[in-house]
Formats: C-alpha cells, structure tokens, sequence
C-alpha cells in the first residue's frame, strides 16, 4: 500500500516518445535522472513503495542507444527491443508496451502503481483498464522540448501526474540578438521555465474545466478551487514559475478565462488567488 517499503511500483519508459523520434538526439533523456526522480515522487508522495520493475522500449540495436547502457545496467531496467521502430509501423512500442503492463498486471497482483513515462495518448485505454483492474496510475513526462506535450485526456484519465524538470543545457543559443530582442511576455519573466511545461499546465487547466463541474459559478471559473486542483497535479509548480504575480493573472492572461472569487455552492473552494 501508499508508503510501505514493498515493491509494488513498476515503470515503463517509452524512450522515442521521450527524445522526440529518431530523427533527434536519441542520447538527450537522463535516462538515470528520470527514474530517479519517479522513485523520489513516489516516496515522497506516499504513491507508492519501491520499484518492482523498470522497462524501456526502443530500438537499441541502433549504434547510437548504446549510450544509455550504464544508466540501464545501474538503474536495473530492462531493455525491451523494439525491431519495427524505425518502419512504418510507428506504434510498436506503444502496443509493447500495453501488453507487458498488461501481463505485469495480470501475473503480478503486488503491482500497484503503474508510472508510464510517456505523453502519447494511445495509452489512454491502458490506463482505463489499470483502473478497472484496481491499479493505480502515474503518467510522467519530461520539462525537455522535444518531449512535446501530454495528451489532454491521457493527463486527465491518469491517477497523477507529473513533469520531470531537466534544465535546458545552457548554449550561445540563450546570447544571441535575437534572444535579447524577442518581446517580453509573462511566460518569459523566469529563465529556465520550458515552454512545454507552460503548455502542460495549462493543458491541466483545460483538462479540469471540462471534467470538474465545482470550477464554474455562473459560467465563470472560480480560481480559488482552480488553483487548489493545480496545486494537487503540479506540488512543484506554480504560476510564478511563469512569470505571472497572481493565478488570476493567469488564468486570465495565460488561459482567456473569465474569473470570479465567488466558490461554486458545496465546494470546498478557498484558495488564494
């Protein structure tokens, strides 16, 4: 159960999804520093015990995967290959990866919390059956770029949710003209923040107007409970993290919503904006 040292954690790390296709620099995910900071999630947060497994999947018979070999054989996660990555049968890894969970499920009762490292939303009815078998969820993603965004509903469907911060490499890149001339905006006040993980938090708002009626009070967002549901999925991130001095601010500016302070009738509403 949450908390205990049982290894009841498993973890599937979809690696093209990770570095953005094989077209990118397959050597940019910490392979090391990914799990390692699902496993202080999951502690930290009571989630969870120890790690039962960990499985990535990819094509490593590629010259250029042979990079992540120590991190693999440290870290104990298993290799899974994938011969069909580089065809046109793009979603094999996704179909791998759904089956083993599956049968890690099915043949390992003790398994209760199944982290995918992904943001593809194929995965979306894995989950959904996770759920109906009794299991717990965490979908996890990176802060880096190529990364790309989480599906809205894959985010949604999941039990948790979190973004693994990977600084950006600093490079001549954040000197040039350009960079100092671009027009200053909100999201770009605090250095480091991806734009990605912009788009991820406010996939999360979007994603809670849809599915939580107690956030609309006469067809207006009520930021006080906003903020109490960002402050669940994200406990790392904040709206300053942006650049924004108040979540109304954001909401508004950042999310073209219109805000009231008012608590929808029930709601347990009454954070600070």
């Amino acid at each position: 159960m949450a908390g205990s040292r049982q290894r009841n954690v498993a973890i599937f790390l979809d690696m093209e999804n990770l570095f953005g296709g094989y077209g990118n620099d397959v050597t940019s995910v910490p392979l090391a520093r990914v799990v390692r900071d699902i496993e202080k999630v999951v502690g930290d947060t009571g989630l969870g015990g120890q790690t039962a497994l960990a499985r990535a999947y990819a094509n490593w018979g590629r010259p250029d995967m042979a990079g992540y070999r120590s991190q693999l054989l440290a870290h104990n996660i298993k290799p899974v290959q994938i011969f069909s990555f580089d065809q046109s049968s793009k979603n094999a890894a996704d179909i791998e990866l759904v089956v083993d969970a599956l049968e890690v499920a099915a043949d390992m009762p003790w398994i209760e919390l199944f982290v995918i490292v992904s943001g593809d939303g194929d995965f979306v009815p894995l989950l959904r059956r996770l759920h109906a078998l009794g299991k717990r969820s965490l979908v996890a993603t990176t802060s880096q770029p190529k990364a790309g965004v989480v599906n809205k509903v894959l985010q949604s469907v999941a039990d948790h949710f979190h973004v693994i911060d990977i600084p950006a490499p600093a490079g001549p890149a954040a000197k040039t003209p350009a960079a100092k001339s671009a027009p200053a905006g909100p999201a770009k006040k605090k250095a480091g923040a991806p734009h990605t993980e912009l788009e991820l938090y406010k996939a999360s708002v979007h994603a809670f107007l849809k599915d939580d009626p107690t956030l609309w009070v006469k067809g207006l967002v009520n930021v006080g409970r906003l903020g109490q549901l960002l402050r669940g999925r994200w406990p790392n991130v904040t709206y300053k993290t942006f650049g924004y001095k108040t979540l109304t601010a954001f909401a508004e500016e950042g999310c073209g919503l219109k805000v009231t302070n008012t608590p929808a009738t029930g709601s347990a509403a009454g954070a600070k904006a």
